[in-house]
């Protein structure tokens, strides 16, 4: 009896140093696997791929300021009687009469908002032609009068409006080509404002939910 118990001593002691070495086997392979020459970077966390408001702001107001561009210069091109170019003339009417930019805007920030669209922009100036196109909240003013002093720069900040907190940011809406200036000179005739070419002359304003 007593020799048994010797033998099985040993044996439990080896079966254990076993374990162990097979276990630190194992996580020097997995070291040398992932350090190894020619061995891929290890990836980064995962993560849940969210945006932060204000870039989310900011790509809407790329989309919103090329069409902006765009529907300018052909406007601008039709007024002066050039043709436009053969996309923006594929479906107007001989004779129609297109809206002018400011209007157009408008039109069509309505028309999203009318189709459920969670986020929303207007234009807005301290000296509209427009008075639809006054500033409506203190952080919209706030914003014009930034922006009239630093037209190269943004401004972000949040607002309450109707329960619900939104990030708001106001872009600097510079004029395309001299004829929008004289246009806009021309039309508010009872305004002391005359613009010039580098004016900030308005603001687009994004407001984007901070709650859904």
């Amino acid at each position: 009896m007593k020799f048994k118990n010797r033998i099985a001593l040993p044996t439990v002691l080896s079966f254990v140093v076993l374990l162990i070495f097979i276990a630190f086997s194992a996580l020097g392979a997995g070291s040398d696997s992932a350090t190894g020459l020619g061995a891929a970077p290890a990836l980064p966390p995962p993560s849940n791929g969210a945006i932060s408001p204000q870039n989310q702001a900011d790509a809407l107001h790329f989309v919103i300021a090329a069409d902006r561009e765009i529907y300018c210069r052909e406007y601008i091109a039709r007024q002066n009687g050039e043709p436009p170019s053969p996309n923006a003339s594929a479906g107007a009417k001989p004779g129609e009469s297109w809206p002018v930019p400011c209007r157009m805007i408008r039109r069509a920030a309505e028309s999203i908002q009318s189709n459920g669209a969670e986020f929303s922009y207007s234009l807005r100036s301290l000296r509209p032609i427009d008075p639809r196109n006054e500033p409506q909240t203190e952080l919209e003013r706030r914003g014009l009068d930034f922006i009239a002093i630093h037209p190269t720069e943004n401004y972000y900040g949040q607002e309450m409006l109707g329960g619900r907190r939104y990030f708001t940011a106001v872009y600097p809406d510079l004029p395309m080509v001299a004829t929008c200036i004289e246009c806009h000179n021309r039309r508010s005739a009872s305004t002391p404002q005359r613009y010039q070419v580098g004016d900030v002359m308005g603001g687009i304003v994004v407001r984007v939910p901070l709650e859904f």
